[in-house]
C-alpha cells in the first residue's frame, strides 16, 4: 500500500474527527440513560462516521482489547462499558464546543454525512440481496468508506479544508491530494482501519472504493459492494433504468449479478431511510449536491488581529469554559470503579480534548523515591521498565514532577536539560520529543502524565498549556482520591477482621476448643478395658459434652454473624468521601448551606458501596440544580427504622428548592421520555430506583410545589445490630 508521508501521518494520528452535532447530542443523551442497550447505542454510533471511527479507535487501544478480535461496534461498546462511553461522550462534547468557539469548527458536514450514510445502507442492502455472509460488515466498510477526509480535516485543519473547497467532487479531491499531500484520503481510510487490527478486506474495501472498473472487477466481494454503492450513490440523480449501459452501471450489474431494477429499487428504500433519520436528527440534507466537508463561512486566507479587549474578553471566555469543562470531566472520573479505569478514561480523554495521540504515564513511588510507569496498562514496554530517579538535576521528567509547570524538550527555558532517560521515553513513544505535564493534589505529587510530541504539534499546543496542567491536576486528584478511598476501605476490613479474630480467641479461651474437646474425650474413653466402661455413665458424660460443644458453636456463629461480611460498607464513611469529592461542587461553590446529622456507629450495611455513591451523587447534582440562587441542603442518618416488621437505616436528603409538582411526583422513579421535563439536566430518578433496589433497599419521595423536595432512603440493617 502507498506509504504516507511523515507530515501528514504526524497531523492525523491523534484521530481528530469532527462528527454531526445533531449525532453527538443524541449519543451523550443515550450514554447517560441506563435504559438504553448497547444495541441502541450501536444504532445511535452507526448513524455518524466519525463517531464510528472514534469508538473502534479507543476500543481497539492496547489496553482495552486484550487480545479479543473487535469485528463490529457492538462489540466495540461492549469493550469500552457504560461508564468509559460516558466519560468520553463528555469529552466529545466539550471538544466539539471548545472548536466552536474557538473558531476551528467552520466545516458544514451535512452533505458528506448524507452521501457516507446512503453508501453504508446501501452496501448493506446489495450485501442482503447478493447474501454475502457478514452484511454488518459491509454496511460498515460504506460508512467508513470516506473516513480519510475527516481525518486529514481534524489534522490538517484550515490547509485540507482549502483542498476540499477547490475540489467539485472526490475525483477532483484525490488528484488535489495525490499532487499537493503525496497521498489520498483512501490511503489514510485504510491505514487508520488497519490500526485498528480490522480484517484487511474492510482496509481493501475503503482502499479500492475510487479505482476504475476495469480493476474492481478483479477485487474481493466486500471491495465490490462498497464500490458499486458508491457509484450508485454518486447517479443518486439519474434514471438507472435508462442509463443501465452506463459504464459503471453496467460493471455493477456484470460484477454483482444485480439488476438495474433491483438497484433503484434499493437506491429508493436507502433514500428514504436516510430522510427519514434526517428528519429526526433536523437535518436538511437534501438540497447538498456536493459530497465532500466544506467551509459553511467563507474561507479567511487572512485572517483579522484581535484588539485588545478582544484578546481579554477570549481569555476569559476560555478559563470559564476550562472550569466548565473540569466540573463535567471530574464527576465522570469519579464514577469509574478502579484505577486502571480512571487512568484509561484519562488517557483518551485528553485524546480527544488536545488531539495528541501517544499519551503515556509515570507515577511518583514514594517508598521508593522513584518515577515508574509500571503496572499501568496499555503503556509502551520500555515505559513499563522503566524508573526514574526522583532528582531534578537527573532528569526533565524527574524535575517536571517535582515542580509545578509543564516542561518539554522543545523549550529553552526548561527546568533540567533532557537527558538520554528523556530521549529514552521520547523513543518509546516513537516521538521526536516529549511533554511532560505534572500530576499534583496540592503539595502532593502523584506523578506525570507523558505527551509524545513533534516541533509542530508542541507550537500548535503550547497555547493551551495551562488548561493542559488543570487536566493533570484533576486527573492525579480522581487517582489520588480513589486510593484513598480504597486505602480507607482496607483499614476498615483490616480492623473488622482483627475484632472477628479476638472476639473467636476470646469464646475459645473462655470456654474452649470444640475439636480438643471431643477428642480429649475420646482418647479417655479409648484408654478403658472393655470391662471398665460403664454405657450409661459414658452417654451422660458424651452428652453433657456435646452440650458444652454446642453452647462454644454457638457462641462463634453469634460472632460471625455480628461481623460485617467483605462486600459490606460503613454509610457515614461513604456519605463525608463523597462530600470530600463534591461538597465543593455541589453545595458550597452554588451558595448552598450544607446541614449535617450523622447518627454515630451505624451498623455496616450490605452490598457494593459504588452503588451508594452513584445514588448520593446524582441526587446531590439534583438537588443542586433544583437551587440554582442558593439554599439549604439537608443530610442525615438513623438506625433501626421500622417499617412492615423490617429493620432499616434511613438515609434523609432534602433540599429547600421550588419542590414539584404532583404529576411529577406520580411517574418520578419511571424512565425519563424521550421528550424530558425542559431545563431537567438531572438523570432520571429510574436509575437512583433501580441502584437503591440493588442495596436491597425502598426509596420514597416527598414534595410540594414550593416546600422543597426529600428523599428518604432505607437500606436493610443486619440482624445482628436491631435493637
Amino acid at each position: 500500500m502507498q506509504q504516507i508521508p511523515g507530515a501528514v501521518l504526524d497531523a492525523i494520528e491523534s484521530i481528530q474527527l469532527p462528527s454531526m452535532p445533531q449525532v453527538l447530542l443524541r449519543f451523550l443523551s443515550a450514554t447517560n440513560d441506563d435504559q438504553v442497550s448497547m444495541a441502541e447505542l450501536a444504532k445511535v454510533v452507526e448513524q455518524d462516521p466519525a463517531l464510528s471511527a472514534r469508538i473502534l479507535t479507543i476500543a481497539n487501544s492496547p489496553a482495552l482489547r486484550c487480545g479479543v478480535e473487535i469485528r463490529n461496534l457492538d462489540q466495540g461498546l461492549v469493550v469500552l462499558g457504560t461508564r468509559l462511553m460516558r466519560t468520553l461522550a463528555a469529552c466529545l462534547a466539550v471538544q466539539s464546543v471548545f472548536a466552536r468557539t474557538a473558531g476551528n469548527s467552520r466545516y458544514d458536514l451535512t452533505g458528506f454525512w448524507g452521501h457516507t450514510l446512503r453508501v453504508a445502507e446501501l452496501a448493506y442492502a446489495i450485501a442482503t440481496h447478493v447474501n454475502y455472509p457478514d452484511a454488518g460488515e459491509a454496511y460498515l466498510a460504506g460508512l467508513l468508506h470516506d473516513i480519510g477526509q475527516l481525518l486529514l480535516l481534524g489534522g490538517m485543519g484550515d490547509s485540507y479544508g482549502v483542498l476540499l473547497d477547490r475540489s467539485a467532487d472526490e475525483i477532483a479531491l484525490q488528484d488535489n491530494e495525490d499532487s499537493l499531500l503525496s497521498t489520498d484520503h483512501t490511503v489514510v481510510g485504510a491505514w487508520l482501519i488497519d490500526q485498528w487490527n480490522l480484517s484487511s478486506f474492510m482496509a481493501d474495501a475503503v482502499l479500492f472504493h475510487h479505482k476504475p472498473a476495469s480493476e474492481i472487477i478483479k477485487a474481493d466481494t466486500l471491495s465490490q459492494i462498497v464500490w458499486s454503492a458508491h457509484i450508485i450513490d454518486d447517479n443518486k440523480n439519474s434514471d438507472l433504468l435508462q442509463n443501465e449501459s452506463t459504464s459503471n452501471l453496467a460493471t455493477i450489474k456484470s460484477m454483482i449479478g444485480i439488476e438495474s431494477s433491483d438497484t433503484a429499487a434499493i437506491r429508493q428504500s436507502c433514500s428514504e431511510r436516510i430522510g427519514s433519520l434526517a428528519t429526526a436528527l433536523n437535518i436538511e440534507e437534501t438540497g447538498y449536491t456536493k459530497t465532500l466537508p466544506c467551509f459553511s463561512t467563507p474561507f479567511e486566507y487572512f485572517r483579522p488581529k484581535l484588539n485588545d479587549n478582544e484578546v481579554t474578553f477570549s481569555r476569559m471566555e476560555a478559563a470559564v469554559r476550562d472550569m466548565a469543562t473540569m466540573t463535567s470531566i471530574q464527576q465522570n472520573l469519579a464514577s469509574l470503579c478502579t484505577e486502571t479505569d480512571i487512568v484509561m478514561a484519562v488517557r483518551e480523554s485528553a485524546r480527544i480534548l488536545f488531539g495528541l495521540g501517544r499519551i503515556a504515564f509515570l507515577f511518583v513511588q514514594q517508598d521508593k523515591q522513584l518515577l515508574s510507569g509500571a503496572n499501568v496498562a496499555g503503556q509502551p514496554a520500555l515505559l513499563q521498565r522503566l524508573e526514574i530517579k526522583l532528582d531534578a538535576e537527573q532528569s526533565l521528567a524527574a524535575a517536571t514532577a517535582l515542580g509545578k509547570e509543564p516542561s518539554s524538550t522543545f523549550d529553552d527555558g526548561r527546568p533540567a536539560a533532557a537527558s538520554l532517560v528523556d530521549i529514552q521515553v521520547a523513543r518509546a513513544l516513537g516521538c521526536e520529543g516529549v511533554l511532560y505535564v505534572p500530576m499534583r493534589v496540592r503539595e502532593a505529587r502523584v506523578g506525570v502524565m507523558v505527551y509524545g510530541v513533534n516541533g509542530t504539534q508542541y507550537a500548535r499546543i503550547r497555547p493551551r498549556l495551562g488548561w493542559m496542567a488543570n487536566f493533570a491536576n484533576l486527573a492525579g486528584e480522581s487517582i489520588e482520591t480513589w486510593r484513598e478511598l480504597r486505602r480507607r476501605e482496607q483499614e476498615l476490613a483490616t480492623t473488622m477482621a482483627s475484632r472477628f479474630e479476638q472476639q473467636t480467641r476470646k469464646v475459645v479461651h473462655e470456654a474452649g476448643n470444640p475439636l480438643a474437646i471431643i477428642k480429649n474425650y475420646l482418647k479417655i474413653v479409648s484408654r478403658k478395658l472393655p470391662e471398665e466402661l460403664d454405657v450409661h455413665h459414658e452417654l451422660n458424660i458424651l452428652g453433657e459434652e456435646i452440650d458444652r460443644v454446642t453452647q462454644i458453636v454457638r457462641s462463634l456463629v453469634d460472632v460471625v454473624e455480628a461481623s460485617p461480611a467483605t462486600d459490606t460498607f460503613d454509610i457515614n464513611t461513604v456519605i463525608e468521601e463523597m462530600l470530600a469529592l463534591y461538597g465543593e461542587t455541589f453545595f458550597a461553590s452554588c451558595g448552598i448551606t450544607l446541614v449535617k446529622s450523622l447518627e454515630p456507629n451505624l451498623p455496616s450495611a450490605s452490598g457494593d458501596r459504588n452503588n451508594l455513591k452513584q445514588i448520593l451523587f446524582n441526587l446531590w447534582k439534583n438537588g443542586s440544580e433544583a437551587m440554582p440562587d442558593g439554599g439549604r441542603f439537608t443530610i442525615s442518618t438513623r438506625g433501626s427504622i421500622v417499617q412492615d416488621g423490617q429493620v432499616y437505616i434511613e438515609i434523609h436528603l432534602s433540599d429547600s428548592g421550588p419542590g414539584l409538582p404532583q404529576d411529577v411526583l406520580q411517574g418520578l422513579f419511571k424512565p425519563l421520555a424521550p421528550n424530558r421535563r425542559p431545563g431537567h439536566s438531572g438523570i432520571g430518578l429510574s436509575i437512583v430506583a433501580a441502584q437503591v433496589e440493588r442495596l436491597g433497599g425502598r426509596i420514597s419521595c416527598q414534595s410540594e410545589a414550593g416546600q422543597g423536595t426529600c428523599f428518604i432512603i432505607l437500606l436493610p440493617q443486619p440482624e445482628g445490630h436491631q435493637k
